[in-house]
């Protein structure tokens, strides 16, 4: 069974304006891009660019707790 890092996944449907993305970092534009997903309806696409992003440990261990190992596996985090 071989297994994709997030980053070799298709991106999911893009949310936030390609201008606004100027001078931003990778990480940067993929939690905007998950705001904007959210905010726009769009949960799948919300928790995919969330999944892309670098976390601090305590934001992980956050995300581990509210929403449980399984949960994050699901939607493509890496933990």
């Amino acid at each position: 069974m071989t297994t994709t890092t997030p980053q070799e996944r298709p991106l999911p449907r893009s949310y936030f304006p390609e201008e606004k993305k100027l001078g931003m970092s990778q990480n940067a534009i993929y939690l905007c891009e998950s705001g904007a997903a959210d905010t726009a309806g769009d949960e799948e696409a919300s928790w995919a660019w969330l999944a892309l992003a670098e976390h601090t440990e305590q934001a992980k261990s956050t995300l581990k707790r509210m929403c449980g190992d399984e949960f994050l596996k699901s939607k493509g985090f890496q933990i």
